[in-house]
């Protein structure tokens, strides 16, 4: 009875919201399926199958209620350059492997880890795959046969070779299906009854009405065989799964970049909260599925499903409703593509493309660091002029020697004469001419890891030469100690033993503290009193007054 009421109450309440957002948001997509499956070298039905099994899935199981799923610009690239090196077969596989590895990143639960990769990282792999698709949709708008390349150059030589083949009407339709594209939205939106009609459906019921009507010989995408497709069994060759991991490895990182970055697009639209691992986990239950159905790796949209919101979504239905409707198109009006001109989808993909390159996010960059702007311009040039995998692999270690850089910035070991003499710790310490002649202080400001140690031993290099007795370690704004922190400790304990000097860890945080602790030797070090544990710095010095007192 309980399920008959929710039905019941989805019906009146939401149902007709989410028909009209699944509807216009399928029209979106019909387009873009096929022609980024083109853009990504396979046949366009393969780019229909995906946005259908991926759109069902994906909003079934994913962790974000408005995200539409399916074949996207960003995967363009690295589909088409896996299916270049391992033929289809090896493609197929890299996408049911991508899906294995973002069902244990969710799993794990990662997803908040993808958050942390460095916008320029981001915006470099980005503006690049824009850039590729740019270049790659070259051919098609001059109306060119060329088959997909998997380097930018190698596109552009064949453009160069086949340059009077050029046809001019290719160059018109894509032309003015970029300024249709441009300017329809701000006419449509005057008037009342077509201001939710996508604009990119008018600009291929206009071209297909053109090439049908004038018989323009220019490249055509050519009739979808109608219908559902056939499954499919993959090749788990050992060999192959071997030669495809790193391809698949990139697929599933970059997928997930986008389906949760498309995420965080929706909660900052529909004031919502997504749950991250979850998406992972439904991305990849969908990328496992569709190798067996003829798809292509998948992720999340973030303009189909802005639209699905603006047209008024309410909840995860809307993208279900928006996968069957490109299913029934699937199956009923798969060879009016005959008609759709490649031209008509470069101009699509060329506007795709140029919005992916982020010219505001480059300038805004290099505005504020050169650090930040090699990154970016390194990831760029790498995505662009090299294989991708390649890139995205160069891209988390730059990330990581960026942290790392970052990270040893923050670093800093204070000693008390930087500190006002009069207040504080120092106004204890020069009070008392003994504290003054026998203690030292340093305050260690941020991370104690392997980054850190060149501060550390510069600071105890210093420390030696004046040689005083009792050695405070202020830790309060240490938030954490790795394995190389805690053996550098060990060892300037056992050194500062040697030169019969004491050293006292103050304010220790209980995360750092328990990490000290799990470490037998320096536990030992702690018991046999070789290192005092002190509350604070105060209480440091309050001990170091009373072993003198009992001299």
């Amino acid at each position: 009875m309980d399920i008959q009421n929710r039905v019941s109450n989805y019906l009146k309440e939401s149902f007709t919201s989410d028909l009209k957002a699944g509807f216009i948001t399928a029209v979106v997509a019909l387009p873009l399926a096929i022609a980024f499956a083109i853009a990504s070298g396979v046949e366009p039905q393969m780019g229909l199958y995906t946005a259908v099994i991926a759109g069902i899935l994906v909003a079934s199981t994913g962790g974000s209620r408005y995200s539409i799923s399916g074949p996207t610009g960003a995967m363009t690239v690295i589909i088409l350059s896996t299916l270049h090196s391992f033929e289809l077969e090896g493609l197929l596989l890299a996408g049911f492997l991508a899906g294995a590895f973002q069902i244990l990143f969710g799993i794990l639960k990662l997803g908040k880890v993808v958050k942390y990769i460095p916008l320029p990282v981001i915006s470099g792999f980005t503006s690049g795959i824009g850039a590729i698709i740019l270049i790659g949709q070259i051919p098609n708008a001059l109306g060119l046969v060329i088959p997909s390349k998997e380097h930018v150059w190698e596109t552009l030589y064949a453009i160069i070779s086949s340059a009077n083949l050029i046809s001019t009407t290719a160059i018109t339709i894509c032309v003015t299906t970029i300024l249709l594209l441009l300017f329809l939205p701000g006419l449509m939106a005057r008037i009342k009854y077509i201001n939710s009609l996508p604009p990119s459906i008018i600009a291929l019921i206009l071209s297909v009405i053109i090439v049908y009507h004038f018989g323009f010989e220019i490249p055509l995408v050519g009739s979808i065989p109608a219908g559902l497709p056939q499954i499919r069994m993959i090749n788990f060759n050992l060999e192959l799964l071997m030669n495809v991991l790193p391809a698949a490895l990139t697929i599933a990182l970059l997928g997930a970049i986008e389906a949760l970055l498309c995420a965080v697009v929706c909660d900052g639209m529909t004031n919502s909260r997504h749950d991250s691992n979850k998406e992972l986990i439904g991305q990849g239950i969908a990328n496992m599925a569709l190798p067996f159905f003829s798809g292509i790796p998948c992720t999340a949209a973030i303009a189909r499903s802005a639209v699905n919101i603006r047209e008024g979504a309410k909840t995860r239905m809307s993208g279900i409703i928006h996968a069957l409707i490109l299913l029934m198109i699937l199956v009923f009006l798969g060879p009016v593509a005959a008609f759709i001109p490649k031209a008509y989808l470069a101009g699509v993909l060329i506007l795709v493309s140029l919005r992916m390159i982020n010219i505001d996010e480059f300038k805004t960059t290099m505005s504020i660091s050169k650090m930040d702007t090699a990154v970016l311009l390194v990831t760029f040039l790498l995505t662009v002029l090299t294989d991708l995998v390649f890139a995205v692999q160069m891209g988390m270690f730059l990330s990581i020697i960026l942290l790392f850089i970052r990270l040893t910035n923050v670093i800093d070991i204070q000693t008390m004469e930087n500190y006002d003499r009069t207040k504080g710790i120092n106004a204890t310490i020069f009070a008392d001419p003994y504290l003054e002649k026998n203690v030292s202080v340093y305050t260690i400001n941020g991370p104690f890891f392997f980054g850190a140690m060149n501060v550390f031993e510069s600071k105890i290099n210093e420390h030696m030469a004046i040689s005083k007795p009792h050695i405070i370690l202020r830790m309060r704004y240490v938030p954490f100690i790795d394995t190389t922190g805690i053996e550098r400790l060990k060892s300037f304990i056992k050194a500062s033993r040697k030169q019969h000097q004491r050293v006292y860890l103050t304010s220790v945080q209980p995360e750092v503290m328990k990490r000290m602790e799990s470490d037998l030797e320096l536990t030992e070090l702690m018991e046999k009193q070789h290192v005092h544990i002190c509350e604070s710095s105060q209480k440091a010095l309050e001990f170091v007054k009373k072993e003198n007192d009992k001299k």
